[in-house]
This record gives structure tokens, C-alpha cells and sequence, in this order.
């Protein structure tokens, strides 16, 4: 019997064109899973990594030397607290500092002032990423109750390489309510072997119970200055040539964050603009073809223009920018920096100005570069979100072209001071005579149309009059607010002159700057900040008017007596309360009431009719009668109640009317 393998007269029987030599030397080669992978280079590390500190030296962790001194001072006293909190902006050596801490805390070196060492197996093995007792926790993906039970089983353990366990637990404000409860009692009195370090962006969010069991360090924005220092550091290091105004333009860019200043100089590092071009420096226009920023040149033309209120030339400056490629989020960012150090220039000065932002400072007064720079910070939402980027940032600056002379406004001021220095000044008028009594002038009474859809009408409780001045019908039983007034005169006669009571309007006490009129202009604003708190209480409001103010007790009136109890519930009271309080900066009380049952808006403090002070009789029959109550059940009068209800619902509900279909 015959030897061959079984697939190798397969293979003969199938290839009969090759040879059993061409099989050998088929069965000689070398599998793929067999041959010698080229040599491959080590994996690049981005320059923040690269360059991460691996000591407390003032040139490595840069910018915290409050937090740097109280952590050396801890080590060298053995006084290593359970917990640390580290919080503060992106990029400022949060996540650096807990493991320089680590580090420290485990470092094998006799002399606590050189820890950490970098060179004991400790210090090594944590540097490398390899101890195992050193464990970072991203609490954006491990933020469930879960995980924490877990968290607390393995804290229970001893560690296994290093003399102490070290949990970084990294974005802590995003683990949720039931999760942080849970972790309080393991993070008061953690095992002795076991330390904890939270870092986050956003402390506000961390309950109050984790954050007194942590020793809390605020971490600081790196000044221009010492992100500079460090950069040109890393650029020696690295053999780049950057300019210094490259240099200055991303320190600028990266608004206090050192990391995202290392990652945009290793962006940098690999751009060119052609092959020919690796020998060749980073220079400031390299920074801005990367980044999409306008130069300096544009944004001093957009100050110029709303100096010189020359919409042409803003407009133009936008138009020329977008055109050339540049973001205009970005060149609206640049201009409110720009205004900004106009503004610390006008108000006494700033080394951030040079000789041009001081000259263009003089241009403005400082009330109009406040408001300038308020103005273009608001519209950065508005270019985001916009179907149109530039659009936003034109319209603000035509608004700013438009904006009221610096010299209304002071001859405003100087009026108003000299009113007030002088309070007596309204004495030295001469008495108005009154005009003659023949005659009773009676306001124009509004003719019978569909209600006003103006707060401001439904407030007075006028409405436009008929084309003949006179009214189309007769007065109905409108309730007292929405009652016209008479205007009563008097002339002098031979009996002695009968003093005119003053007409309060709204019930506003004397030296009160809130009345109706004011909380009517304001109406739309707190409607619009209730609704960012609360929809559904703002559509309330569009149902609500104001009536009353009575010193710091406003009245509101409803249509239905749904809104009426929807409001005085306290929830929605409160919210209402403390909007229009921080708007008017005044403390104020709400009631809503039902229309027909607030009080009527003029009071007339009039001693009784007598036969002295009533001459003719057609003032008696003019007069406003007080025996007049409103409907008991507060219903509406106007034939469009049906309708009103309608838009009161639609407004409650956010809903929309569908029109009947067609039988």
C-alpha cells in the first residue's frame, strides 16, 4: 500500500500542469501567519500627552501653584487627606495633578520633598499606565448605582503592587442622585489603604454631602503669559519655529485651557501649506487659515464702522469676510474680545490695548461700549442656530449703527439730575388756572367692536372710538374697570374754591416707581422669562392681565376661573412673584382675581354732592354710580366669550385649531 498522502494526490490530480517540484516548493514557502512583519515605527503621542507633567516642578505643572504648595506640604507632613475634589475648567491639569498625587503618595524615595522620583518601580509602573492599583473612572459611562455597588465591593480589597489604592473617578458631577447617595458612606470613611480623587467641570451639579467630605481645590484658568512660557518650551523641544504673534494667537484661541493650546500647536505642526514648505516656520497666517479667523485689520474696520455709524462699511466687512472663507461665529467672538478690551481701556485702562484699541477707545463713551459688548455676546447662540450665519451678526451690527447718541442720553441724564437736585422746582410754576365749567367734558366712549387683543387697551379699558367721536351705542354693564371715566371741570365762582382731590391711578403709593403703566411694558419680558422656566405657566400669562398695583401688592385679573386658581396655586404664584420682582427690584405679592371682581382702577376721594359744589345737574347725571356691582358668577359680557375661551385654551395647551371638514 502506498504512503502519499492523501492530499497530496488531490493536489496532483487537480494541477496536473505543475509538478511535484512546484508542490515542494509550494510546501516550502512560509504561510502568511509565518512571514516577518516589517519593522513598525512606535505609535506618535499627541503633544498633551507627550508633554503631561510627571512632577510638581513650576515649569511642569504650570499656573496652580496654590494647589501645588498645599499638596507638597501634605505629602511632606504625611497628612494625605481620604477624598480631594479638583475642579475647574478643561485643560488646566486636573486629571495630571491627581496622578502627580498618586504618584507622590506611592513613591519608594526617602525624602518626601523629592516625590515624586520617577525612577523607584512605583513611580514607573504608574507612569507606564500599568499599576493596577491606580484606577481611573469615567463617571460619564459608570454614573448608575451599579457601578458604585461595584466601586464599593473592590474597595473592600487590599492592593495588590502599590502601598496605597488611588480611585480618579474623572467628569464625578454626572453621577446621578440615587448612585451619589449610595457612594457617601464609602467615600466618608474609605478603607486606611484607599484614597479617593473626584475632578469635574462643573462642581454646582455635585451634591453638598459629597462635596464636604472632600478637601476641594479650584483650579484656575492658565494666564496668557505662562501658557506662552510653556508652549515655547514644547516647541524647542519638539524643533518647531513659530512666530510670536502665531504664538499669541493661539494662547488667545485656546481662552485659559493648556491642553487645547497643545493640541492646536501639534495641529500646526502638521500643516503645511506646500511640500516645499516643511523647513518653513508657523506664522500668524498659518494660525488664522487654520483656525478661520479674520486678522486684526477686519475687526478694527467693524469698531470704526460703529463708531463712525457707518452701516455700509460694517455690512461690507462681514460680507468680505464670509466670502474669504472665515467663520463668522468666530469673527463675532473676535469683535466682543476686542470690545471687551476697549471697554477695560475706556473705563482706566488695560496692558491689552495697544496704541490703536486706546485711540479707537476715545471714540466711545462708556456706556455705549457696555452696551455694544452685551449686544454681540448674545447673538453667539443666535449665529450657531441660524440658517444664515453671517445674518445675526449684520442685524446686530445695523442695531448698533442705529443705537441713540451718546448725547440724547446725557442731555436725558442731565435733565433728570437737574430735576433731582432741585425737587421743589415743580412750586415754582405758577397755578394752572381751571378751565371754564360750562361744560362737561366726557371721554370718548368706545363703540361696540370685538375686544382688543393690546394689553395695554385691556388694562386702560379703552379701545379705538367711532369715526364721529361719539359713541355708536349706549353704555352697557361693563364691569368698573373697563368703565370710561368723566372728566369733571370746575370754573370759579362766588362761593369759596373747592379744592380737587387727586385721582390716584392703580392704586400706586406715593414715592412707588411700579404702577401699571411700567408692569404693562414690562408684561412681554416677564412673560418671556417665565416661559424659559415653565411653557405652560407662560401660555397661562397670555390669558392674565395686570389691573392693580398697590404698593408691592399687584392684582392680576382672568377671564375663567380656571386661570384664576392655576395661578394662586403656589408653585406658579412663586415663579411669577420672583420674576417680576427681579425685574422691577422690588419685592412684590400676586393675587389673580376674576375681572369682574377687581377693584375699580380711579378713586375718587370726593366729599358728598351739595348744592355748592354740584352747580348744574348733568354733572350729577354724569357721575359714576357706586352702587353698580358685577355679575356674581363672573361671567363675560361680550358676545365673543365663546371665542375668547377658544384662544384661551389654544394658548393653555399649546394647540391648534383644526378647521371642521365639509359634509
Amino acid at each position: 500500500m502506498s504512503s502519499t498522502p492523501l492530499f497530496g494526490n488531490l493536489a496532483a490530480a487537480n494541477y496536473p500542469e505543475r509538478d511535484s517540484g512546484a508542490l515542494a516548493d509550494d510546501a516550502a514557502r512560509p504561510l502568511p501567519s509565518e512571514r516577518t512583519a516589517p519593522a513598525s515605527r512606535p505609535q506618535s503621542r499627541s503633544l498633551y500627552r507627550k508633554y503631561r507633567p510627571q512632577t510638581f516642578a513650576a515649569d511642569e505643572l504650570v499656573g496652580q501653584e496654590h494647589v501645588v504648595q498645599t499638596l507638597r506640604n501634605a505629602i511632606a507632613l504625611d497628612r494625605i487627606a481620604h477624598a480631594y475634589l479638583f475642579c475647574g475648567p478643561r485643560g488646566t491639569g486636573k486629571t495630571s495633578t491627581a496622578r502627580l498625587l498618586a504618584k507622590a503618595v506611592n513613591c519608594l524615595d526617602p525624602d518626601p520633598a523629592n516625590r515624586p522620583c520617577n525612577t523607584c518601580s512605583s513611580c514607573q509602573a504608574i507612569t507606564a499606565g500599568s499599576a493596577t492599583d491606580v484606577i481611573e473612572i469615567d463617571a460619564a459611562s459608570n454614573r448608575g448605582i451599579d457601578d458604585i455597588r461595584e466601586l464599593r465591593e473592590r474597595v473592600k480589597y487590599a492592593p495588590t503592587q502599590l502601598q496605597t489604592k488611588f480611585y480618579i473617578i474623572d467628569e464625578a458631577h454626572q453621577i446621578t442622585g440615587p448612585a451619589a447617595n449610595a457612594f457617601l458612606k464609602t467615600l466618608e470613611e474609605p478603607p486606611a489603604h484607599t484614597k479617593f480623587v473626584l475632578a469635574t467641570t462643573d462642581p454646582e451639579e455635585l451634591l453638598p454631602t459629597i462635596v464636604s467630605r472632600c478637601q476641594r481645590f479650584d483650579f484656575r484658568r492658565i494666564s496668557r503669559e505662562t501658557m506662552i512660557v510653556r508652549l515655547q518650551t514644547i516647541a524647542a523641544a519638539e524643533g518647531l519655529v513659530i512666530e510670536p504673534e502665531a504664538l499669541a494667537i493661539v494662547v488667545r484661541h485656546a481662552t485659559g485651557s493648556l491642553r487645547d493650546a497643545e493640541s492646536l500647536l501639534d495641529q500646526l505642526s502638521v500643516y503645511r501649506e506646500r511640500e516645499d514648505a516643511a523647513d518653513a516656520g508657523i506664522t500668524a497666517d498659518t494660525v488664522r487659515a487654520l483656525l478661520g479667523i479674520s486678522q486684526n485689520e477686519r475687526v478694527e474696520t467693524l469698531v470704526i464702522a460703529l463708531a463712525e455709524r457707518d452701516a455700509r462699511l460694517a455690512l461690507t466687512a462681514v460680507n468680505d469676510a464670509v466670502e474669504a472663507g472665515e467663520d463668522p461665529r468666530q469673527l463675532n467672538r473676535q469683535l466682543v474680545t476686542y470690545l471687551r478690551v476697549l471697554l477695560h481701556q475706556r473705563a482706566g485702562g488695560t496692558p491689552d490695548a495697544d496704541e490703536r484699541a486706546r485711540e479707537l477707545a476715545t471714540r466711545f463713551q462708556l456706556a455705549e461700549l457696555a452696551e455694544l459688548s452685551g449686544r454681540f455676546s448674545d447673538i453667539d447662540y443666535k449665529i450657531k442656530h441660524s440658517s444664515y450665519g453671517h445674518l445675526p451678526l449684520e442685524v446686530a451690527l445695523v442695531e448698533g449703527v442705529l443705537r441713540p447718541t451718546a448725547a440724547g442720553n446725557a442731555a436725558t441724564t442731565g435733565a433728570t439730575a437737574r430735576n433731582v437736585s432741585r425737587p421743589d422746582a415743580a412750586n415754582d410754576r405758577e397755578p394752572v388756572k381751571p378751565p371754564p365749567v360750562d361744560r362737561i367734558e366726557q371721554r370718548e366712549t368706545p363703540p361696540q367692536r370685538p375686544p382688543s387683543t393690546t394689553l395695554r387697551d385691556r388694562v386702560r379699558g379703552t379701545s379705538p372710538s367711532a369715526p364721529n367721536g361719539r359713541s355708536s351705542e349706549p353704555p352697557d354693564n361693563r364691569s368698573p374697570v373697563d368703565a370710561p371715566v368723566p372728566v369733571i371741570a370746575s370754573t370759579p365762582t362766588d362761593s369759596p374754591p373747592v379744592t380737587r382731590p387727586e385721582i390716584a391711578i392703580s392704586g400706586s403709593g406715593a414715592g412707588d416707581g411700579l404702577d401699571v403703566e411700567r408692569l404693562v411694558d414690562l408684561w412681554p419680558r416677564i412673560r418671556q422669562d417665565v416661559k424659559a422656566v415653565n411653557r405652560r405657566i407662560e401660555a397661562l400669562l397670555s390669558s392674565i392681565d395686570p389691573a392693580v398695583v398697590n404698593g408691592s401688592q399687584i392684582t392680576l385679573v382672568a377671564a375663567y376661573p380656571f386661570h384664576r386658581d392655576k395661578l394662586n396655586t403656589d408653585d406658579v404664584r412663586t415663579l411669577v412673584e420672583e420674576t417680576i420682582s427681579r425685574l422691577t427690584g422690588s419685592r412684590v405679592t400676586v393675587t389673580c382675581v376674576m375681572r369682574g371682581e377687581t377693584p375699580s382702577p380711579v378713586a375718587y376721594d370726593v366729599p358728598p354732592a351739595t348744592p355748592d359744589s354740584v352747580a348744574d345737574p348733568e354733572i350729577a347725571a354724569a357721575a359714576p354710580s357706586t352702587d353698580a356691582t358685577p355679575p356674581a358668577d363672573g361671567s363675560l359680557t361680550d358676545p365673543d366669550a365663546d371665542e375668547q375661551r377658544v384662544r384661551a385654551a389654544k394658548n393653555i395647551f399649546d394647540a391648534d385649531e383644526i378647521p371642521p371638514s365639509p359634509r
